[in-house]
C-alpha cells in the first residue's frame, strides 16, 4: 500500500453511520488537490492526515486514492487550526469564533487549549459558561484522537472511537487494556478478530484461557449464523485450535475445564457431545417442553362442524376440499396443527374458515406473521387485524436486551393463535411465542416447507412435522386457474425438480442471457420500460437478487435503479426524495422491524424522513445504517412478502446459491407475473441442487424426550 499525507480541506461525503467518507486533502505539492475515498472515518476540515491504500481511476471523478486506513493529526499552521476549531467538532466553537481565537493566539492556539485553556476567556464573546463548555468539549475530543490513534494501530478502523467511548464513558480505556473482548457483541461491528489483536497487544498470551472462552464463543455465534443451534464438542475444538492457532491438545483440554464450569450449555446424544450458546439451549430445551405442555393439554369443545363450514361456504359461495375440511376439523381438535401447501393450494381460504368456526363458537383469535409485510398480506386475506410476532409479544428493548411483554408470566388472551409464513420461524422466535401461549389454546402453523429455511438458527418447522405428534395436513390441490396460474403450475414444477417454462400468457417469463452484463441491461430496461418506481409499481414489482454483492447484486444494482428512478440530489446524500426504503435491523423504540420498505419523503443534511404503511418515522444522521434502498433485495428478505410482478436474476455467478428452495421462493413471491432473467445452465443448476437445510439442531430430539436430562450438561 501507498502512503499519502496531507492536510483535510472540505469534506464531500460522509456515509450512514460514518462508515465511508468522501474528502479533498491538499498535500505539500503546492496546488495540488487530491480527493480521498474510502471506508475511514470521517475527518474535519483542517486536519492533517496520514493515510494508506492505492490510487484508482473512477469511471465518473477520475483518479482518486482509495484510503483503507487513515491516521489524523491535529494541525500547526493558523489557517488548519482555524478550520479544526470551526468544523463543529468542539461543541461552543463556530467559524467566527474560531476567527477570533487565532487572531489572539496565531500557530500557539492549540498549546493554549492544551495546557492554558483558562487563557480563552481573553477571547471577545468567551464568558464563563462558554469556557466551560469549549472546555469539557476539547477535553472529550483530545481524548477521543488518543482512542483513534490507538485502535489504528491496532489495525481497526478509528471510527469506532466514539462508539467505545459513548458505550463505556470514562472506563473506556479500562475496557480495553483490561476487558477488550467485552466488546464482542457490546460494540456492533467490532468482532472477535479486531478485539483480539487489541488483546493480543495488550500481552493476552496466545493459549491463555480467557482467549479460548473467547474463541469458543465466537466459533458458536459464527454457527448460529448459518443455521446451527449446535455443534459437536470434537467439532468445536478443531475450528477454535484453526481460529486462534493453537495446539488441538491445548484447546480440548482448556476447553473441558470450561465446559465443565458450565460457561456453554451442551448435551450427549448418540455417544456424541453437542455444545451450545446459553440462549439456544434455553431456546430449545425449553420449546420442547412447552411444545409438549400444549400437546398435552386440555382444549374447550366446540360445536359440530359440518353446519360452520356449509355455512361458511354458503356465505362464500365455494366449496371447501376434503383436504380442506379435514385441516380444519384437525384445528379444532387438536392444540397444536400444522397446515404446508404452495402457492394456490387453499390456505388463505382455509384460515378464513378457520376464522369464521372460531366466531361461531366464541373463541377469540390472533393472528400473526415473522415479518411486516406477511403480517400485512395476512391482514388484507383475512379481513382480520394482524401484527409482526414482535409487535403481538410487545417486544422492547431494555438495558439488558429484548424484553418480551407477553410471556409464561403474562400469556396472550387468545384462545386461537393462527402463525402464517411459519416456515420463517427459527428457534429463538418460536421460544418466545411458546412461552405466550397459555394452556388450553390452540396453535395453528401456516407455512411451505419447500421455501428457504429460516434466517435464524434452527428449522422448528421441519422439526415438529417430524416429531409425528403434531397433526398435519398438506394442501396438494391447486384452485388458482386464472390470474397467476402460470407462476402456480411453474412451482409445482420446481417443486417436483422440474425446469420452468414460459407459458404462453406471458405470466412467467424466462429471459436467456449470455451473461452479467446482458442480465444487468436488460433489467433495467425492463424496469425502465413497465416504470418501475412510478406511483404504486415500486410496491407492486420487485428485483430480486441471490447476493448482495457483483455486477447483478443487490448493492450494484439498487444504485443503478435510483440514478434511472430518480432525480439526481445531493451527491453526499445516501437517499433521495421517492427511494424505496429497506429497514436492515429491528427497531424496537421505532416500533419498525427487520424487512419493513417504506419511502423516503424528505431529505435534509442531517435526516431522512421515511413513510411507512402505518407510521412515518425520522432518521437522525447516525441512524442511516438501519435503512437500505430497496429498489432490489435478496431473495431471503423477500420472504413473508408477495408482489404483483417479480423480476428474478440468476446466474452462474450465483453458484453457491443456486438452490431450488432459493429459487421456488423467488417465484412464490409473484401473484401475476415472473420475469427470470437467467442462463439454461444457471436455472438447471438450481433446479437440481436441493438441500434440506443441513442444520445441526437437536430440538427433533428434545420433542421425542430421548435425550435422558442425566446425560444433559446444562449452565451451573
Amino acid at each position: 500500500m501507498e502512503e499519502l499525507k496531507g492536510t483535510v480541506t472540505d469534506v464531500i461525503y460522509s456515509g450512514s453511520g460514518n462508515f465511508f467518507c468522501v474528502f479533498k486533502i491538499r498535500t505539500q505539492n503546492p496546488g495540488r488537490g487530491i480527493t480521498v475515498a474510502g471506508p475511514v472515518e470521517t475527518p474535519c476540515a483542517g486536519e492533517k492526515v496520514t493515510m494508506w491504500g492505492c490510487w484508482q481511476k473512477h469511471p465518473r471523478f477520475g483518479m482518486q486514492f482509495r484510503a483503507v486506513r487513515m491516521q489524523r493529526e491535529k494541525p500547526d499552521e493558523s489557517e488548519g487550526i482555524e478550520k479544526f476549531l470551526g468544523s463543529g467538532m468542539i461543541d461552543g466553537i463556530g467559524p467566527a469564533l474560531a476567527r477570533r481565537i487565532i487572531d489572539c493566539f496565531g500557530n500557539r492556539t492549540l498549546d493554549v487549549m492544551d495546557h492554558h485553556m483558562e487563557a480563552l476567556l481573553e477571547v471577545p464573546g468567551i464568558g464563563e459558561k462558554t469556557w466551560q463548555k469549549i472546555k469539557e468539549s476539547y477535553e472529550n475530543t483530545a481524548a477521543l484522537h488518543e482512542l483513534v490513534l490507538f485502535l489504528q494501530t491496532a489495525g481497526i478502523p478509528g471510527r469506532f472511537a466514539a462508539v467505545i467511548r459513548q458505550a463505556y464513558g470514562e472506563d473506556a480505556w479500562d475496557v480495553i487494556k483490561t476487558m477488550p473482548y467485552r466488546m464482542i457483541g457490546e460494540i456492533p461491528g467490532i468482532g472477535f478478530h479486531a478485539v483480539d489483536r487489541i488483546a493480543r497487544e495488550e500481552g493476552i498470551l496466545p493459549d491463555d484461557e480467557d482467549r479460548i472462552e473467547e474463541g469458543f464463543r465466537y466459533i458458536l455465534a459464527q454457527s448460529s449464523g448459518e443455521g446451527h443451534c449446535c455443534i459437536p464438542e470434537e467439532n468445536l475444538y478443531h475450528d477454535t485450535a484453526l481460529l486462534l492457532h493453537v495446539g488441538e491438545d491445548r484447546i480440548r483440554s482448556v476447553g473441558s475445564d470450561i465446559l465443565s464450569a458450565g460457561l456453554f450449555p451442551s448435551a450427549i446424544y448418540k455417544r456424541c457431545r453437542y455444545i451450545y450458546l446459553p440462549s439456544l439451549y434455553e431456546a430449545e430445551t425449553e420449546s420442547a417442553i412447552h411444545m409438549n405442555r400444549l400437546m398435552n393439554g386440555n382444549i374447550q369443545k366446540t360445536g359440530a362442524l359440518k353446519a360452520v363450514i356449509e355455512q361458511f361456504e354458503a356465505h362464500n359461495g365455494i366449496t371447501l376440499a376434503e383436504e380442506q375440511r379435514e385441516a380444519v376439523s384437525s384445528i379444532f381438535f387438536s392444540p397444536v396443527t400444522i397446515i404446508t401447501g404452495g402457492p394456490g393450494t387453499g390456505k388463505t381460504t382455509l384460515i378464513k374458515a378457520v376464522i369464521a368456526a372460531a366466531d361461531q363458537w366464541g373463541l377469540s383469535v390472533r393472528l400473526m406473521a415473522p415479518t411486516g409485510r406477511a403480517a400485512k398480506r395476512l391482514a388484507i386475506s383475512s379481513g382480520r387485524n394482524a401484527d409482526t410476532i414482535h409487535k403481538s409479544l410487545e417486544a422492547e428493548l431494555r438495558d439488558e436486551g429484548v424484553f418480551f411483554g407477553k410471556n409464561a408470566s403474562d400469556p396472550l388472551d387468545e384462545k386461537l393463535i393462527i402463525v402464517d409464513e411459519a416456515s420463517m420461524l427459527d428457534m429463538a422466535v418460536l421460544y418466545r411465542l411458546l412461552c405466550a401461549i397459555r394452556d388450553g389454546s390452540r396453535l395453528v402453523l401456516v407455512g411451505d416447507t419447500q421455501q428457504l429455511p429460516p434466517v435464524g438458527a434452527g428449522y422448528p418447522l421441519r422439526d415438529l412435522i417430524s416429531w409425528g405428534r403434531i397433526p398435519v395436513t398438506e394442501l396438494r390441490h391447486i384452485f388458482r386457474q386464472q390470474e397467476g396460474s402460470g407462476i402456480v403450475e411453474n412451482a409445482e414444477k420446481i417443486r417436483q425438480g422440474l425446469c420452468p417454462v414460459s407459458d404462453s400468457r406471458g405470466e412467467f417469463q424466462i429471459r436467456e442471457v449470455s451473461g452479467e452484463a446482458e442480465a444487468r441491461e436488460l433489467l433495467l430496461k425492463l424496469c425502465r420500460d413497465m416504470e418501475y418506481g412510478s406511483g404504486d409499481n415500486q410496491f407492486s414489482m420487485q428485483v430480486l437478487s441471490p447476493v448482495y454483492k457483483g455486477l447483478c447484486g443487490v448493492d450494484s444494482l439498487n444504485q443503478s435503479l435510483q440514478n434511472m428512478l430518480r432525480k439526481p440530489g445531493d451527491t453526499a446524500l445516501p437517499y433521495r426524495i421517492g427511494d424505496k426504503v429497506m429497514q436492515r435491523i429491528n427497531d424496537y423504540g421505532k416500533g419498525i422491524y427487520n424487512g419493513d420498505i417504506g419511502v423516503v419523503w424528505a431529505v435534509t443534511k442531517d435526516r431522512i424522513f421515511v413513510r411507512f404503511p402505518e407510521k412515518e418515522l425520522v432518521y437522525s444522521r447516525n441512524e442511516w445504517g438501519a435503512l437500505q434502498l430497496a429498489y432490489a433485495v435478496t431473495v431471503h428478505k423477500s420472504q413473508g412478502s408477495e408482489y404483483e410482478t417479480v423480476f428474478l436474476i440468476l446466474l452462474p455467478v450465483h453458484a453457491i446459491m443456486l438452490q431450488r428452495n432459493l429459487l421456488y421462493t423467488a417465484v412464490t413471491r409473484a401473484k401475476k407475473k415472473v420475469i427470470l432473467i437467467t442462463t439454461h445452465d444457471a436455472l438447471e443448476t438450481a433446479v437440481r441442487h436441493h438441500r434440506d437445510g443441513g442444520r445441526c439442531s437437536l430440538f427433533h430430539a428434545w420433542l421425542k424426550e430421548e435425550i435422558d436430562p442425566e446425560y444433559s450438561e446444562t449452565m451451573s
